[in-house]
């Protein structure tokens, strides 16, 4: 009878697989890498049962067996190596198969191929392995589940190996590893296929989130996200010394919206976003505050040096062509400029300053920056 163990384990990688392709399978997200996985599982598992089943002990079904426990592995080292961006490989992995499949022939006597099996598969855990411990170290730091398994996996998948070369094959040897095969293989298959669709899950929440705290015109982030940015700012380790808080406007919006067209008061928002998006630091923090009013936070930066820094970008904004709605356009903007240094400062007071501030800038001729201790009475 075929094993008993095998049945269970392959029904559950298949509705473990099936779980990843109906998980969310109205949207578009990861549609491809979803369909390679569920293709993975359902070779793992078919592959599983024509190894274990005792009737058939042609080599032809091993090779058949071993392809498709080989072809579902590399599948699933596609799509991990896809959710990276990392290069899949191809070459290698096609290579890998062909002997395999050539290995469990009658070129080959059926210790060799057994011998070979052993290593062609611990070559696939080994980089499966290597493939989750980087993707655990971004979706769940701490102890890299995932990674252990394909790890000890590999190490069986080498005791084995030796276990058949030693004197030609210890039948002591090989009958003890065979549990831990079983082990290791089949909770790694299992769990991972369940950690991929925890990946599905994260990139939905993210895509959520990012829906929730950007603006959908611009981009940048929204009310939502300042306060957001704003929270993590004041709990930051270790606390930033200060930070250059701006608020900018601009200049004569509305008389581009009613000479060229509300379209094109939209792109004029949307390139000065793309602009301080590319000009600022990666900790630095753009969000749109409302209508054509955006903020800025400089975490680190000084009063001297956030007025540098933002002078020097008013300037450059000025000088940029802008295409919107036909038409070639130069645009300014004014800034309110404030800054902290002090971990327990209300940021609605700072947010409030600057805007009275942006308010003087206007009126001041506009094109300009007024700075906290510059402005006038």
């Amino acid at each position: 009878m075929i094993d008993v163990h095998i049945m269970p384990i392959a029904l559950t990688i298949i509705l473990v697989g099936w779980s990843s392709w109906r998980f969310a399978a109205s949207q578009a997200e990861l549609v491809r890498e979803r369909r390679i996985w569920l293709q993975g599982c359902l070779c793992i598992a078919f592959g599983m049962v024509i190894e274990a089943q005792p009737v058939l002990h042609w080599r032809v079904l091993d090779a058949f067996s071993m392809g498709l426990l080989l072809g579902g592995y590399q599948q699933f080292a596609l799509v991990l190596a896809s959710l990276q961006g990392r290069k899949p490989w191809y070459v290698a992995g096609t290579v890998l198969c062909l002997l395999t499949l050539l290995a469990n022939t009658d070129l080959l006597p059926a210790q060799w191929a057994a011998m070979w099996n052993v290593v062609a598969l611990g070559i696939v855990f080994v980089r499966l392995s290597w493939l989750h411990w980087q993707i655990e170290q971004h979706i769940r730091p701490g102890y890299p589940i995932l990674t252990t398994l394909y790890a000890l996996g590999a190490i069986t998948f080498a005791l084995r190996l030796a276990a058949l070369a030693w004197e030609g094959g210890s039948i002591v040897l090989v009958d003890m590893s065979d549990p831990l095969l079983y082990l290791f293989v089949s909770t790694a298959t299992i769990y991972g296929s369940f950690g991929f669709l925890m990946v599905i899950l994260r990139r939905r929440t993210l895509h959520l989130v990012r829906e929730t705290l950007q603006d959908s015109l611009t981009g940048a982030l929204n009310r939502r996200g300042l306060d957001e940015a704003l929270q993590q700012l004041r709990l930051a380790v270790p606390p930033f010394r200060r930070v250059a808080m701006a608020m900018l406007d601009v200049d004569h919006f509305k008389q581009v919206n009613d000479r060229y067209g509300h379209a094109a008061g939209d792109e004029v928002l949307r390139a000065l976003a793309r602009f301080f998006q590319q000009s600022l630091r990666e900790q630095d923090v753009f969000a749109r505050y409302g209508g054509e009013e955006f903020c800025v936070l400089l975490p680190g930066a000084g009063p001297a040096d956030a007025l540098r820094k933002l002078d020097a970008l008013r300037e450059q904004f000025a000088r940029l062509p802008l295409q919107a709605g036909g038409h070639t356009l130069h645009c300014t903007f004014s800034v309110g400029l404030v800054s902290w240094d002090d971990a327990e400062v209300n940021p609605e007071k700072c947010l409030h300053q600057a805007d009275d501030l942006l308010y003087q800038a206007k009126r001041a001729g506009r094109n300009c920056i007024v700075a906290a201790g510059q402005a006038g009475p």
